[in-house]
């Protein structure tokens, strides 16, 4: 008789518990929902930013897992090179668009507004003003790869495109630097790869072919107090440690200027050169690559001339 009590609590106990949860399921779906920013508050805030947009502005999410969101309702506002950058530089202007408090920047907004749960700030920002971009100038580089037997160069090619996907690493340019058909890898051009940390990159395809350096070259280069490059590996590659470096070197008028030794686990790297010396005057720059072993060296790079500016 006893079991037969205890059972009987214990089944009452589990019927009031379920009760419980559907009475809170009740009373919690309509404040989810009304925590839940509607289409029409989207749209309101698109339009006030899309109403103030500059071309050297650029937008945000907050938190970042909004941005397929952010990028439906904006998207025509952000370019590959303005949704994909290594920093700030020529950026005159951040907008962030975010939900639920979240917030991308510590200090305090020069504009907010609200639209129903969507919250929209601004910050004027006073970064390096970028007088030549390695990446979008690529089409006027000269590319060779330099073997034994001497320069080998790789032709401007309009390639057929494949690849790309999810865990296949970043997808090629249709037009392209092509330095060996029978090595699909061996290319270089502009992309968007997403490093260690899933950050999109926008930055030049430079693969190593090994020890044979893979060479580009770009002539006249308006040069300000600095050249600033950062590379790194797709994260497909990069998660893995204990695989061979990739060596970049930075040349300046055929004279070593700076050089970076990319391991896995480094991340998105920053190299940094002083060019105050050549201010105000056009040099000719090639970055090479090279590694001792090629396989799953997918690296890729991206470089600015700047001038450092400070607030006005």
């Amino acid at each position: 008789m006893a079991e037969a009590g205890r059972k009987s609590s214990l089944a009452a106990w589990v019927w009031v518990l379920v009760a419980g949860v559907a009475v809170f399921e009740l009373v919690a779906h309509p404040v989810i929902r009304a925590g839940v920013p509607t289409g029409d508050s989207w749209e309101d805030a698109a339009a006030f930013v899309r109403e103030r947009f500059e071309p050297t502005d650029r937008v945000v999410a907050a938190p970042r897992w909004v941005d397929p969101i952010v990028r439906s309702y904006l998207g025509d506002l952000l370019s590959p090179r303005s949704a994909s950058v290594s920093d700030l530089a020529g950026v005159d202007r951040v907008w962030e668009v975010g939900i639920r408090g979240a917030t991308s920047r510590s200090e305090p907004p020069a504009l907010e507004e609200t639209f129903g749960g969507v919250r929209v700030r601004m910050w004027p920002v006073w970064t390096d003003e970028v007088l030549f971009d390695f990446v979008e100038e690529i089409d006027r580089a000269e590319v060779d790869l330099l073997t034994k037997e001497g320069s080998q160069p790789c032709p401007w090619t309009h390639a057929k495109v494949e690849g790309g996907g999810l865990g296949h690493g970043p997808l090629p340019p249709s037009d392209r630097f092509v330095c060996d058909p029978e090595r699909p890898w061996l290319w270089v051009g502009p992309t968007v790869m997403a490093d260690l940390e899933l950050e999109p990159r926008r930055c030049l395809w430079q693969h190593p072919a090994g020890r044979d350096p893979v060479r580009a070259t770009f002539r006249d280069v308006p040069f300000g107090d600095r050249l600033v490059v950062h590379g790194g590996l797709d994260y497909n590659n990069e998660r893995t440690a204990g695989n061979i470096s990739v060596r970049l070197r930075v040349f300046i008028d055929d004279r070593l200027a700076g050089e970076m030794r990319h391991q896995d686990r480094d991340g998105w790297t920053r190299l940094e050169i002083d060019t105050a010396r050549w201010d105000g005057t056009p040099h000719d720059v090639r970055i090479e690559t090279t590694a001792a072993r090629p396989h799953a060296r997918t690296f890729c790079w991206s470089a600015s001339t700047r001038h450092a500016r400070g607030k006005p």
